[in-house]
C-alpha cells in the first residue's frame, strides 16, 4: 500500500476509533480487536484491477471476481443500489468467516440481549474478529443462564464508512448465494437505523430477494431462478414452522408455571418442532434448507436470530409490491420512515399492509 493511501486509510480509523472512545460504550480491549479487524481489511485489500492483472491470482478467483462486478454493475445501474466503491477490492483473510456474531437471550423469553455500539447503535448481537474469543464470551453469557448462539459470519456492511470489499469467505459461493450477499449488503447502504435489528435485516433480506429474483431474470438464469423459488419456498415453509413454535414458546413463558415445568414445555415444543421440520423435509426432493440449524441444539437465542432477520420480511415485500416493483420509489419511502420513531414504523407498516406487525 502506497504510503498517500496508509495515511488515507489510518484516518479514517482514527476518526472511527475517536468516535467509538467518546460513546464510552463497551470496553477498550473489544473495540481495540473491532478495529485491528477493520484495520486489517483495509490494509490488505487490492484494487479488482490489480487482482484481475496478476499473473499469480487463481483463474477460478478472477472468474468469480468478474461475475461480481457484473453483479454490482447490474445492481447499481438497473437497481439504483447504492454502489460507489463498495466491492471495488479484494481481500483474503485468511478464514472462512470474517467474523462471529454472539446472540443470547433469558432461558425464559424471546427477547435477544442487546449490545450497545456507536454507530450501529444497540443491536441484538456481539460480533468478534477470533472464533474463540467470539466462544469465550458466549460461554461467559451462559455461564449468567442465558441461552446462547456464536455463528460464523461472511460479510457485513460499513454502512459507508469504508469501502468494503470482496472477500474470500464468500467469493467462492455459487452465483445465486453470491448474487444475494452483494445485494443485501448493498440494501444497508440505503438505510440502517441504530439499535433496529429486526427493520434493517428484513429490509435487506426483502430487497436481496426482489433484486435476485430481477438478476436471474436479466441474465437468463432459468434454471438457476427455478431452483431459487423452490429453495424460497422451502424456507418460507420453515419460517412458518419456527414462528408457531415461538408463539407457542411466549405462551409457556408468559405462564404461571414453575421454572422446572416451563423448562420441560420449552424442551417439548422445540422437540415438536424438530420432527415437524424433518417429516416437511422429507417430501423435498432437492436440499434442505434449514437442516444443519435444526440439527443442532435450538434455543431462545437462535430462534431470537431467526425472527430479527427475517419478521419483517413479508411486510416489506407487501409495500414493495403496491409499488410494482419500483425500487427507487420504494428505498425513497423507507428512508422517510427511518425518520419515525419506532412505534411509528410499526403503525405505517400496519396501515399499508392491513396486517399487525409483529413487535
Amino acid at each position: 500500500m502506497s504510503r498517500p493511501k496508509f495515511i488515507s486509510v489510518l484516518r479514517q480509523v482514527i476518526g472511527w476509533l475517536l468516535l467509538v472512545s467518546l460513546t464510552g460504550c463497551g470496553t477498550l480491549s473489544y473495540y481495540y480487536q473491532a478495529i485491528s479487524g477493520q484495520m486489517h481489511l483495509l490494509v490488505n485489500r487490492r484494487g479488482l484491477d490489480r487482482v484481475l492483472l496478476s499473473e499469480s491470482v487463481n483463474p477460478a478467483l478472477k472468474e468469480r471476481i468478474v461475475l461480481a462486478r457484473r453483479i454490482t454493475e447490474f445492481a447499481e445501474r438497473e437497481l439504483g443500489l447504492p454502489v460507489g466503491n463498495t466491492f471495488s477490492s479484494y481481500v483474503d483473510v485468511g478464514s472462512p468467516y470474517l467474523l462471529w456474531n454472539v446472540f443470547a437471550a433469558p432461558e425464559f423469553s424471546l427477547t435477544l440481549k442487546t449490545f450497545c455500539y456507536p454507530i450501529a447503535g444497540c443491536v441484538s448481537y456481539k460480533g468478534y474478529f477470533s472464533a474463540e474469543s467470539a466462544a469465550k464470551f458466549s460461554a461467559t453469557l451462559a455461564d449468567q443462564g442465558l441461552d446462547t448462539f456464536s455463528g460464523g459470519v461472511a460479510a457485513y456492511s460499513t454502512l459507508g464508512w469504508f469501502a468494503d470489499p470482496l472477500l474470500n469467505t464468500y467469493i467462492d459461493r455459487n452465483d445465486t448465494q453470491l448474487a444475494a450477499l452483494i445485494f443485501h449488503e448493498l440494501a444497508h447502504k440505503v438505510v440502517y437505523i441504530p439499535g433496529d435489528t429486526r427493520f434493517n435485516e428484513s429490509f435487506a433480506t426483502a430487497v436481496e430477494q426482489a433484486a435476485l429474483r430481477r438478476w436471474l431474470q436479466v441474465d437468463k438464469a432459468s434454471a438457476a431462478l427455478e431452483d431459487y423459488q423452490l429453495t424460497e419456498q422451502h424456507r418460507s415453509q420453515v419460517l412458518t414452522l419456527i414462528a408457531e413454535a415461538r408463539t407457542e414458546l411466549e405462551t409457556v413463558y408468559n405462564s404461571a408455571e414453575t421454572d422446572k415445568v416451563k423448562r420441560e414445555q420449552k424442551m417439548q415444543v422445540i422437540a415438536s418442532l424438530k420432527a415437524d421440520y424433518w417429516a416437511l423435509a422429507a417430501n423435498w426432493n432437492s436440499g434442505q434448507v434449514f437442516a444443519d440449524w435444526m440439527a443442532s441444539d435450538i434455543n431462545n437465542a437462535m430462534l431470537g436470530a431467526v425472527a430479527d432477520y427475517n419478521d419483517w420480511v413479508e411486510y416489506f415485500e407487501i409495500w414493495l409490491a403496491s409499488l410494482d416493483g419500483d425500487l427507487p420509489v420504494f428505498f425513497r419511502g423507507v428512508k422517510q420512515l427511518a425518520n419515525l420513531d419506532d412505534a411509528e414504523r410499526i403503525l405505517f407498516l400496519n396501515r399499508l399492509t392491513g396486517q399487525r406487525i409483529p413487535e
